[in-house]
């Protein structure tokens, strides 16, 4: 071993410890910030972990030993399809199935007309005992111990079998009677067992497939068919040859198609959720390389000293490798225990969606990924690391002859090299901005945004050099007093130390106020295209355990005579399923003729004239951008029961804020007559009297118990709703913002801190000068003031770009929305305004604390 390495690890080790007892809040604060960054990344992704986990779980036990499906694209299709399917070549076992949403009740807990309102939304399943046992034997149903000696309570008409919590969220016991209400059918079911099968976490209900379509009104259809095939068999001619058997209202799936298609549901929202997490991340290593460049900045003195006296370069940076590696790890594993415990609150808040309203809420089990966590682990200390890179860089450019001169720290922080690197990454942006979207993700976008930011961070001290110049020079002609003149004068004389103390604050103001200006766009684009959508007084919707059957025309007559209504109109909203790996569209059949499109759909762009023989249809913003489709063009309705899909012209594209994936309009007696469904399940209302809109739900839900279960709001009510749905979606979003907003105030504090500690030799030196420490207090806390208010507005500016890019690029290419800029100057200006503040009374405690020697203690030298 080298004689000198021990002493120069010990000297090493003293200087680090020197270092952080002389600058912890500065470090901490850079931990601080990586810890942010690890817990919002990690917790995102253990909540949409845990939710695509056990939808999966849910998954694998529903598809049991199936390895194909036939799946209604509007949910259901005809019976008749099964014998075709279930003898083709190749097919061992074919299992068909009916899926129902039902609200239920145990009969016995309260009164018919309360329970509609409080009852459980229920799955319920229809198999064939005998069939699904080759194919999905997880949904057997078990007869309880009081029934197991007659097997055919299996098969009888009012048999139903219920998981587990299914039963303990009913309170039911075999021998119990459930009531069930789907669609206009309600039925009283006796619990005769229970389906062992299934998960703790599901509530699901088994039924005998018959008494299904019997007593719920769907004689002949089936949801789907499970299949299993011989052993050897090619799955892709099975596929080919049951394809041509099919009609154009089913589709070959797979099973790993439906966990694609509930990944693809969110998947937009939640890579966007953990890229805005990881741009919290990368702020991060903004404050952590301006917390080490100005540490090394400061005391390059003492390195310079070191080097005289034989301390090789590497030694310094050596120093601030060593406190980056000790910042990122803390950070990172503080970010990791805050991560996990975010995403258990997360999870027992919001749900699996983290408010989107993706997943049902319900039994969503926390499931921890130990891959992920050392992940999230290693990049936070990767981003202190990537941070250390510029300081290590200049400590060991550090010449000792000039760094014991006055006046080195602006040549090492405000170097030429550092302004073209800033312009060059900026210009590089620019084409990534017009870059299409890679795997329907704003790729490019974010990496534009990421480059700006960085090259934003970098120009900071170049900025405020000139514009504190500028304030100069409007000073002389003013002639203030010799504080201001001086505060002026020294943010003019050194804007490298400003920039590079200020560097942290740019990125995190400008990543709060683009979240900002983008959040607030949105939101006013929604409440604009609400006014816009809710012409009626009245609405009503079926909710989603009752919304497939709808109700049918003899209640939609007696609706329409209800006293006091001045018109109705009825809605017919299906799911439609094109492509099996993609969530399905919304297909809404509503009064388009009669009523005018333009006058019921927020239309954009130049509608396309339609001839008298087409049927015309009008797609939104999301389905134009997935698919393509453009006014004027022919796209197909695969809604026919016939093998052939249904030609169709686009008539216009409208905004729809309400369907991420995409939602086709046509007329309501088109629907009708391609598809023979007459039930409705929406309904609005213009009313005689708008303020007796109580009168009308009072007696609508007279009518019959379906009515009773609908959802009532008056348009004043479903805006709000429609809001407050909005908000709850963009809680993380806003949570996000106030994380950022935080950072930059702990960083505005903390860089003034330290800015004043280092600076107290110069305090003294002023004090000899004749100013009195109060003067000295009122100067500082003025450089700080300004400093803050120049990077304030570049990271306001900084912020508008990447909102611009937000709202531009990536919203579109993500969600497929367009929506125009508005701009919250309220909040933002109290945020610049809190960070001012903040950062003039950290400078005035600082600055009191700094000058708290004498002036001749102050200046003197140690060596």
């Amino acid at each position: 071993m080298n004689r000198t390495t021990r002493p120069g690890r010990a000297l090493l080790g003293w200087l680090i410890e020197a270092h952080w007892r002389d600058g912890r809040a500065a470090m901490l604060a850079g931990a601080l910030s990586i810890a942010i960054g690890v817990a919002l990344a990690l917790g995102v992704h253990l909540v949409n972990r845990s939710a695509l986990t056990e939808f999966a779980s849910a998954l694998a036990i529903v598809n049991g030993d199936a390895q194909a499906q036939i799946i209604g694209r509007t949910g259901e299709f005809d019976d008749q399809v099964f014998v075709p399917v279930a003898t083709a070549p190749g097919v061992a076992a074919a299992s068909p199935v009916l899926e129902l949403k039902a609200l239920a009740w145990r009969e016995s807990d309260t009164t018919p007309a309360g329970s509609v309102q409080t009852g459980m939304a229920l799955k319920v399943i229809g198999i064939d005992p005998m069939r699904a046992a080759r194919v999905t034997p997880a949904l057997l149903p078990a007869l309880a111990e009081s029934t197991q000696g007659d097997p055919s309570a299996l098969f009888s008409d009012d048999a139903i079998f219920l998981s587990r919590a299914a039963a303990r969220e009913l309170g039911t016991r075999p021998g119990d009677r459930l009531m069930l209400v789907a669609g206009e059918h309600r039925r009283s079911m006796r619990v005769q067992g229970s389906v062992e099968g299934v998960g703790d976490g599901q509530s699901v209900a088994i039924i005998d497939i018959g008494n299904a379509q019997e007593q719920f009104g769907r004689v002949g259809r089936l949801t789907r068919i499970d299949l299993r095939f011989h052993e050897g068999a090619d799955s892709a001619a099975v596929r080919a040859t049951i394809a041509s058997r099919l009609p154009a209202s089913a589709l070959w799936s797979s099973p790993q198609a439906a966990g694609q298609r509930m990944s693809n549901l969110s998947r937009a929202y939640r890579i966007n959720l953990n890229v805005l997490a990881l741009v919290a991340l990368f702020t991060g290593a903004f404050i952590v390389q301006a917390t080490l460049a100005l540490r090394v900045a400061r005391q390059q003195q003492e390195i310079a000293l070191l080097g005289v006296l034989g301390a090789p370069r590497r030694f310094a940076a050596t120093r601030v490798l060593i406190d980056a590696v000790v910042i990122g790890s803390v950070g990172a594993l503080v970010g990791v225990g805050a991560g996990v415990a975010l995403a258990w609150v997360l999870l027992s808040l919001t749900g699996g969606d983290l408010g989107g309203g993706y997943f049902d809420r319900s039994a969503i089990g926390f499931a921890l990924d130990p891959v992920a966590i050392a992940t999230a682990f290693v990049g936070g200390l990767a981003i202190a690391l990537a941070g250390a890179q510029s300081p290590m860089r200049a400590a060991r450019q550090i010449a000792p002859a000039r760094a014991l001169r006055t006046g080195a720290t602006e040549i090492i922080l405000g170097s030429r090299r550092r302004r073209l690197w800033a312009l060059g990454l900026a210009a590089l942006a620019l084409p990534l901005l017009a870059a299409p979207p890679i795997l329907d993700l704003p790729l490019a976008a974010y990496a534009a945004i990421a480059l700006l930011l960085v090259a934003g961070v970098m120009l900071t001290g170049s900025l405020i050099g000139p514009s504190a110049r500028v304030l100069v020079t409007a000073l002389e002609r003013w002639r203030p007093g010799a504080t201001l003149w001086l505060a002026t004068c020294r943010v003019a004389g050194a804007p490298g130390s400003a920039g590079a103390a200020l560097g942290g604050v740019v990125a995190s103001f400008a990543l709060a106020s683009a979240m900002t200006i983008m959040v607030s766009s949105f939101r006013v684009s929604v409440s604009d295209w609400l006014d816009q959508v809710l012409p009626a007084d009245l609405y009503a919707r079926l909710q989603p355990a009752s919304a497939a059957g709808g109700f049918g025309e003899s209640l939609q007559a007696s609706i329409a005579t209800l006293p006091g209504v001045r018109q109705v109109e009825f809605s017919r909203v299906v799911p439609l399923l094109i492509d099996e790996r993609r969530p399905p569209v919304a297909l809404v059949a509503r009064p388009l003729r009669e009523a005018g499109a333009e006058n019921r759909l927020p239309l954009v762009g130049k509608p396309a004239s339609v001839a008298a023989d087409e049927l015309p249809v009008w797609v939104s913003e999301p389905f134009a951008e997935i698919t393509g489709a453009r006014s004027g063009q022919t796209v197909l309705l695969p809604i026919s029961e016939s093998t052939s899909p249904i030609r169709a012209v686009v008539a216009g594209i409208w905004r729809d804020y309400a369907r991420q994936h995409g939602a086709i309009a046509m007329d309501l007696s088109d629907y009708r007559r391609l598809t023979g469904d007459h039930a409705a399940n929406e309904v609005a209302w213009w009313l005689t009297d708008p303020g007796r809109t109580d009168e009308l739900i009072e007696r609508a839900r007279a009518m019959s118990p379906l009515i009773d279960t609908m959802e009532y709001r008056d348009t004043g009510q479903l805006k709000s709703l429609s809001l407050r749905i909005f908000d709850r979606s963009f809680a993380i979003t806003r949570a996000l913002e106030a994380i950022a907003i935080a950072v930059a105030l702990f960083g505005v504090a903390t860089a003034v801190a330290s800015e004043a500690l280092a600076r107290s030799r110069e305090f003294g030196m002023l004090r000899h000068l004749g100013l009195t420490r109060r003067q000295v207090g009122w100067q500082f806390m003025t450089e700080a003031m300004l400093g803050t208010l120049i990077a304030s507005l570049w990271g306001l500016a900084l912020g508008a770009m990447v909102a611009w890019i937000l709202v531009h690029r990536v919203n579109p290419h993500s969600f497929h929305w367009t929506m125009s800029m508005h701009w919250p100057i309220g909040v933002l200006a109290a945020s610049a305004f809190a960070m001012i503040t903040l950062a003039a009374l950290a400078a005035r405690l600082a600055a009191r604390e700094a000058t708290g020697a004498g002036p001749v203690l102050a200046v003197r030298q140690d060596w």
